[in-house]
């Protein structure tokens, strides 16, 4: 199946047979180069270089060289990068569009951590003006988020506890070392699936807990007293701190709970809302991580530095849809995704 058949052309009017298989072939290198992402940061910092390249047209180093050598290797011998930007950011977000689709939901947390940072980052945007780019834009979107909270429910499913595996006692080992080596193999399924769901149970315990005490120490007073923007910022943000994994769809309902519709408000009035309780919430961002992709993290940029000049932060956006962005962005940066685990 072409992958690129339908997206070419964006930037060819009239494209060939072989130009499409071309860079068909080199969306293939360009996912494999995706896949092999040692650290989950690096695929949440291509997200959000990818998001600036569509919101000005600038395709950015960080994935603009080795979109060049696939394009190249792939048998367009003479392409450069001069003037091409357009053509180098469609590529690459489609092979990112591709890789999201068809990569199984279990596997690969860079993938899914790409998945969750490109939903984070092309939905604060403002529209493309280009009609084809926003089409890609909004295709990407709807995969991300489809992806990411498929994910955040996967995630969640109980390990089956196996029985004790058989001992089996190799003869050319020492006496001690294969009763160790034997029993921990033995024993080794069954412990990770305990472990795995007692992290489960404690994530489960610390967010009830938090949603009883209905108290921020941000704010230093209790949730449920607080204006509908500044609660659904820091109910967000406090939520997002008990997690392990990237929030599903109930953590967003119980951070919202008593978050009344309306209230519209652009970043720069948020951050207003906010007042002297950003200081106190920007103290727990993650720097390092934030600045490295600023895209991604729109939000606790803004609440980190309190600049709100970013593409996108000119839209209205109801307390609610603030809350959500917030509880978002501070689960990528708890969940497990997000540190290769």
């Amino acid at each position: 199946m072409s992958v690129m058949a339908k997206y070419v052309r964006i930037f060819w009017p009239d494209p060939k047979d072989d130009d499409v298989n071309r860079r068909n072939a080199a969306v293939a290198t360009i996912q494999a180069w995706m896949s092999e992402f040692d650290d989950s940061r690096k695929a949440i910092q291509l997200a959000s270089t990818l998001a600036d390249s569509v919101s000005d047209g600038r395709a950015r180093d960080f994935f603009t060289l080795k979109v060049e050598e696939a394009i190249i290797e792939a048998g367009s011998a003479a392409f450069v990068r001069d003037k091409n930007d357009l053509e180098i950011i469609v590529v690459a977000l489609v092979s990112a569009l591709d890789l999201i689709r068809k990569t199984p939901k279990i596997d690969g947390s860079q993938i899914n951590a790409l998945a969750a940072a490109l939903w984070s980052a092309l939905s604060f945007q403002s529209p493309v003006p280009q009609e084809p780019i926003e089409l890609l834009r909004q295709e990407v979107i709807v995969a991300a988020r489809e992806r990411t909270m498929a994910i955040a429910e996967h995630s969640r499913k109980r390990a089956l506890v196996p029985e004790i595996g058989p001992l089996t006692l190799p003869e050319n080992q020492p006496t001690g070392s294969r009763a160790n080596n034997a029993y921990r193999k033995a024993t080794e399924p069954l412990v990770k699936a305990l472990r795995e769901n007692a992290e489960l149970d404690r994530e489960e315990l610390e967010f009830l807990w938090w949603t009883i005490e209905d108290w921020s120490d941000a704010i230093g007073g209790r949730l449920s007293d607080a204006d509908p923007l500044v609660r659904a910022v820091v109910a967000g943000l406090d939520g997002a701190s008990k997690l392990r994994r990237l929030p599903a769809a109930g953590h967003r309902n119980v951070v919202l709970r008593g978050v009344p519709a309306g209230n519209q408000a652009t970043l720069s009035a948020l951050l207003t809302a906010l007042g002297d309780h950003r200081a106190t919430l920007a103290k727990e961002i993650n720097a390092n991580w934030v600045d490295q992709s600023a895209a991604v993290f729109p939000l606790l940029a803004a609440v980190r530095t309190g600049s709100s000049d970013r593409s996108g932060a000119d839209i209205e956006r109801d307390a609610r849809d603030w809350g959500a962005r917030a509880l978002l962005e501070g689960g990528l940066l708890q969940a497990k995704v997000l540190r290769g685990n």
